[in-house]
């Protein structure tokens, strides 16, 4: 993310020096990738994690700074004017993919004067690296680097019969982008679709047959949410990437789709002329009106960080990065409601870290001690550890060994023939892309390639899980199994069974009864009963 010095200062006072600021974003999380200069303004470049989208915008950018300076945050509150008649009576919008396109907002301006952008819009996009196109698409990109919230302008009189159609392609459909190259369209890709074709990538690129020229007069602005998986994969399809899908694909806040569309609306209005329509085309579900709330402990916060910090400071870092403290809170815990933008915090821990890096890691002493808690455990710890050491002391290896199988195993060693095998879609591995059912074929790799390598009857044994599909209605189960594939008798073998049995359940009475198997010769396999349950 490249952010504007001049830019950024017109949300926060920069009294500080440059350097100051990226030091104290870099320990914050932002670290700086570096600076240029551009004309009169600097350049900062600036590493956001996945998980931040927040900070793919200016006003995200400050938002940080002025926590960490605690200083006073200046967001645009965009009121635009607007006329009748109703956006609603002129112009449709139809959402037929619902689970890639939640909702949609459109508005409508008339009458406006396409041209070149003034030079400080002009100079603001270009320390960004972003060439100056007109004033319409000049505004989108602007407000896209402003809010982090990708929007699209389209020239309405040239979408047939004046509707927006978000559906997904069909077989053959093909679109030329505004880069002037034309894509083949698969089916399940997303698309923006007037009454007759697709024309845009949703979330992607628009196309050329409604981009903005000298001729428009009327614009529909557009703002959504796409689905971040369905961006990826039209993207990656198509190798086709943009600052909209770099967004899109990480994330972006519902809440804040109407503000953003107003903000560009208003400065349209501003710079390109025009009367604005009455009303938005809201279109889809509107985002939950119910916050995420995470509560927090206050004695947490120095068990974790071996820092003390006052539960008053927690709680003014914790509202100055947007959360609003909710009822019930009192002097060693309170709840804080999650804004729209900041998704990545869903439990307590979260809190800690904002906490943390707000209040500074470099105020966390190197050698302060860290309070440790020791942790009994568990039931499976226990059998696991237990199994681990009678299966070794019966002269077995523990394996581990990878999860992924080819077809062809999967096909001799099916113990769940009732269930489909499960696969990665996009596996780098092309040959062995299911996940197990059976850790049999797994180990039997194991023991080739030892003997491939000169090491002949070792006997391995795997803890481990497999994964098995879902019945309807069924959530999936991954249980785990032990599994062990030895050169020895039935009888040895069998031996080995019984005591694992007595020492993991000495009551216990277990029994053998011939059965084949799938993967086995026929009439040498056998199956272990525990107390007449296989």
């Amino acid at each position: 993310m490249i952010v504007s010095w001049e830019w950024l200062g017109q949300y926060v006072a920069l009294e500080m020096p440059l350097e100051d600021l990226t030091t104290r974003l870099t320990m914050s999380g932002l670290n700086l990738e570096g600076t240029d200069t551009v004309d009169s303004d600097t350049a900062i470049d600036l590493e956001v994690t996945s998980n931040r989208p927040d900070c793919l915008g200016h006003l995200g950018v400050a938002r940080e700074v002025s926590v960490l300076y605690d200083l006073p945050l200046k967001s645009p509150d965009p009121q635009p004017p607007r006329i009748t008649p109703q956006v609603s009576e002129v112009a449709s919008v139809e959402i037929t993919c619902p689970e890639l396109c939640p909702r949609y907002t459109a508005r409508l301006i008339r009458g406006v004067t396409v041209g070149p952008s003034p030079d400080w819009l002009v100079r603001r996009l270009a320390t960004l690296g972003i060439v100056s196109i007109n004033n319409i698409v000049d505004i989108t990109n602007y407000v896209l680097m402003e809010t982090g919230q990708p929007l699209h302008a389209f020239d309405f009189d040239k979408l047939a019969d004046g509707r927006i159609v978000v559906r997904q392609a069909t077989a053959g459909e093909q679109l030329e982008a505004i880069n002037h190259t034309t894509y083949k369209l698969a089916p399940g890709m997303c698309v923006i679709a007037d009454a007759e074709k697709p024309v845009a990538l949703a979330g992607v690129m628009g196309g050329v047959e409604t981009e903005i020229t000298e001729t428009t007069t009327t614009v529909l602005v557009e703002t959504a949410e796409f689905s971040p998986l369905s961006i990826r994969n039209t993207a990656r399809s198509l190798s086709l990437f943009s600052d909209s899908s770099f967004r899109f694909e990480r994330g972006i806040d519902p809440h804040g789709l109407d503000n953003t569309s107003r903000r560009c609306c208003e400065l349209i209005l501003e710079l390109a002329g025009g009367e604005l329509l009455d009303g938005v085309v809201w279109t889809g579900e509107p985002p939950s009106a119910e916050p995420t709330t995470v509560p927090i402990r206050f004695a947490q916060v120095p068990r974790v960080l071996g820092i003390d910090v006052p539960p008053a400071e927690v709680i003014a870092i914790l509202e100055q990065l947007g959360l609003s403290q909710v009822a019930g809170s009192d002097d060693t815990t309170a709840t804080f409601a999650v804004p729209g933008w900041r998704r990545d915090l869903s439990r307590e821990i979260d809190l800690i870290e904002e906490v943390a890096r707000i209040w500074g890691y470099d105020r966390i002493p190197e050698d302060n001690r860290v309070p440790l808690t020791l942790s009994q455990p568990t039931h499976r710890d226990l059998v696991s550890g237990t199994l681990r050491d009678l299966l070794c002391a019966a002269g077995f290896h523990e394996a581990m060994t990878l999860s992924f199988i080819t077809p062809e195993l999967f096909g001799l060693f099916r113990p769940e023939p009732d269930r489909d095998p499960l696969s990665v879609e996009h596996s780098s591995r092309r040959q062995e892309n299911l996940l197990r059912q059976s850790l049999v074929p797994s180990l039997l790799q194991s023991r080739r390639e030892n003997e491939r390598h000169g090491t002949f009857g070792v006997d391995l044994f795997e803890i481990a899980n497999v994964y098995l599909e879902a019945h309807p209605g069924a959530e999936g189960s991954e249980p785990t199994r032990v599994t062990a594939v030895t050169g020895r008798s039935f009888g040895e073998l069998k031996g080995v069974c019984e005591a694992v049995v007595t020492h993991l359940a000495p009551h216990a009475k277990l029994a053998a009864e011939p059965q084949d198997l799938p993967g086995f010769v026929e009439g040498r396999g056998a199956r272990l009963l525990l107390d007449g349950t296989a």
